[in-house]
């Protein structure tokens, strides 16, 4: 301790001197405190080791007492210059305008903290709870409870206190402010605010990198303009949407665009991971100092750390807390956060304004490619950036971290491509990233396609209409043509296809199944593409017979989607009876592909073997049992029809469907 702490120990000592109790196992204890930091008190008297009958006792007490008094008016009280720990409190009182009252409870915190073992061991020789700070500070500070109790309250929303997470009576100093009195160096008004403040945050990327959401990026500049000029409450603007897309970036780019300072909340306090109390009374404390200095706002980066977590009446989150945050925050404040689902709706309600950020085109994607690489001054050729930017479909700003390793070990771009597909299986969660090439359309072929609609009819109606809101239900037995025919009809209208399979979309964590869909969905939106997704009955199954409630939430999901979409949807499945109602419904066009008629089967021998004339009647052959059956005729050399007829037979054999039972061959 020095002069300042000892002087405000003693003082708190006497004032609760009335609560002790001088039992000898707490007083010992205490005693020993007290001749460890007082060791220059003359004449002080342990009672350790002492057999003393309680007379005895209460007279040693009240000795040391007065000596402890004499000390505190000789020593503690002369006129001598403050100490570095006092003009500390006096600068951070000024920082955050502490009342007189305020001032005297922060000041109680910061000395219990700085001196925990003296300070215990002196509540616990009283009969005060030690756990009910507001009983505390009455007591110890010699205060009314309600001027305690209002002050303790406004401590908390200053940022200067936490409550504790588990109870409504107990706070903590906040951790950063906690920093200012560990840190020796720091010793002055300017000091503090830089450490309390960080720095201006500064945008890597430019206006332009942001055309593709110009109205978004425009509506927010205003906002923000019109927030701080105005100093409104209340105003909270959200960034949502995938990983390394730019959302951090785009708010530090408007912040600097309007002219306005912006701040960013602290993810590590005192070198150590901040938990969601420690970056709350973070963002409490600049809104309380930079509501005094203007021109400012604030960067709440990563907001899952206290949007996302339990809220409820024993847990440690508080969304009335937050939610006052939210509606009362004097200076304007950008969340972003990777996934809103698990965000309660209280939360959103409160936004001002909010920004989704989807999936980037191919040439937007290569665009920031390209100046990332040009800023690392990393060499590679342009054609082949363009080959990964197609093949890769990950953040660009993940590629810095590709670049850097590449230049780490002095690498050519063969390596880059090395660390690219690293960073994308890391992020994807997938052993396969590369997207595959652009599907060739050499084996569509109209006639071989048995459906119970005029298939060519429903082409040339769909390309001649103009429209892309539309989607198809396209089901049936195994390779009767279902996917073929979705890329094919993609083609014709000049429009690319994503093709998403139930191995693409399924997760095994809650949740995440939802979450990929909507990422389907949305990638389809931003290239204004057409979704195939195979396997369909995996997602839409009828809810009637689902026995969790995420088997509904998915089905829910996709519905809610396939309402909404803009552009061209297809499902295929072979599993119709088991998909759920709603969803039939929602499909323009259900389409039935069935086994191959006669002729068709004739026009396959001409088409995949240049046999004409074939005279074969095997029932329940598709497309696909030919290209099976070409390619193992091609690897053994067989020509002849019957031999081929053969291989056909045997692939109908192995298929279970039940319009083929009791089929007989020839």
């Amino acid at each position: 301790m020095d002069n300042f702490e000892k002087k405000v120990f003693l003082t708190y000592y006497f004032n609760i001197e009335g609560f002790f109790f001088y039992e000898r196992y707490s007083y010992d204890e205490l005693l020993d405190e007290l001749i460890k930091e007082f060791k220059n008190i003359p004449d002080i008297v342990p009672t350790k080791g002492k057999e003393l009958s309680q007379k005895k006792l209460d007279a040693i007490v009240r000795k040391n007492n007065r000596l402890l008094k004499k000390y505190l008016k000789e020593k503690l009280t002369s006129k001598k210059s403050h100490s570095s720990i006092e003009k500390k409190c006096e600068l951070v009182a000024k920082t955050y305008s502490l009342s007189h009252t305020e001032y005297q409870i922060f000041i109680y915190y910061l000395v219990k903290s700085l001196n925990e073992a003296i300070f215990s061991n002196m509540l616990k020789s009283t009969n005060i709870d030690e756990s009910n700070s507001r009983a505390v500070c009455q007591n110890v500070l010699n205060m009314k409870s309600f001027f305690v109790l209002r002050s303790l309250k406004s401590l908390v929303q200053k940022g200067l206190l936490t409550k504790h997470t588990y109870s409504r009576f107990e706070y903590e100093m906040n951790s950063l402010i906690y920093e200012i009195f560990q840190n020796p160096d720091i010793k002055t008004e300017k000091q503090i605010m830089e450490l309390l403040l960080g720095k201006h945050q500064k945008s890597e990327l430019c206006w332009s990198d942001f055309e593709y959401l110009e109205q978004e990026r425009n509506l927010t500049l205003s906002i923000l303009l019109s927030a701080v000029k105005n100093q409104t409450k209340g105003v909270n603007i959200l960034l949502y949407g995938d990983v390394g897309t730019g959302k951090t970036q785009l708010c530090k780019l408007i912040a600097n665009k309007a002219g306005i300072n912006m701040y960013s909340v602290k993810m590590q306090i005192n070198s150590q991971e901040a938990d969601r109390r420690g970056r709350l009374g973070d963002l409490k404390s600049k809104q309380t100092i930079l509501s005094k200095l203007g021109n400012s706002c604030i960067l709440f980066d990563e907001a899952e750390d206290v949007m996302n977590r339990g809220f409820t009446e024993y847990g440690s989150a508080s969304k009335a807390y937050l939610n006052s945050i939210l509606e009362e925050t004097p200076v304007p404040v950008f969340w972003t956060t990777n996934n809103i689902y698990d965000v309660d709706p209280a939360f959103l309600r409160r936004m001002t304004y909010s920004i989704e950020f989807e999936r980037l085109t191919d040439d937007i994607r290569l665009n920031i490619w390209k100046r990332v690489i040009k800023k690392n001054k990393f060499k590679i050729d342009n054609t082949k950036l363009v080959e990964l930017n197609k093949t890769y479909d990950i953040p660009p700003s993940l590629i810095t971290n590709a670049v850097k390793a590449t230049r780490l070990i002095d690498g050519n771009q063969e390596d880059f491509e090395i660390f690219v597909e690293n960073v994308a299986r890391v992020v994807t969660k997938k052993k396969n990233v590369k997207k595959k090439k652009e599907f060739e359309m050499t084996e569509y072929n109209d006639n071989l396609v048995n459906t119970d609609i005029d298939i060519k009819d429903l082409t040339s109606k769909i390309k001649s209409c103009g429209r892309l809101n539309f989607s198809l239900c396209l089901y049936g037995e195994p390779g009767t043509g279902k996917s073929l025919y979705a890329r094919y009809l993609a083609k014709e209208l000049g429009i690319e296809v994503i093709l998403k399979r139930a191995s693409d979309l399924m997760s095994m964590y809650v949740g995440e199944t939802e979450h990929n869909i909507a990422e389907a969905f949305a990638e389809a939106k931003v290239k204004r593409a057409m979704l195939i997704i195979d396997e369909a009955d995996s997602f839409l199954h009828t809810r009637n017979s689902a026995q969790r409630r995420w088997e509904v939430s998915q089905v829910n999901e996709m519905l809610t989607w396939m309402e909404a979409h803009e552009y061209p949807f297809v499902c295929t499945t072979n599993l119709l009876d088991t998909l759920d109602e709603a969803s039939l419904r929602r499909f323009t066009f259900k389409i039935k592909f069935d086994f191959m008629k006669k002729e068709q089967v004739e026009n396959a021998f001409e088409h995949f073997f240049g046999i004409k004339n074939a005279d074969v009647n095997i029932k329940g052959l598709t497309a696909g049992d030919f290209s099976t059956v070409k390619k193992k005729a091609d690897f053994l050399g067989i020509t002849s029809a019957a031999e081929l007829s053969k291989m056909l037979e045997d692939e109908v054999k192995i298929k279970k469907s039940t319009s083929l039972k009791n089929v007989v061959g020839f």
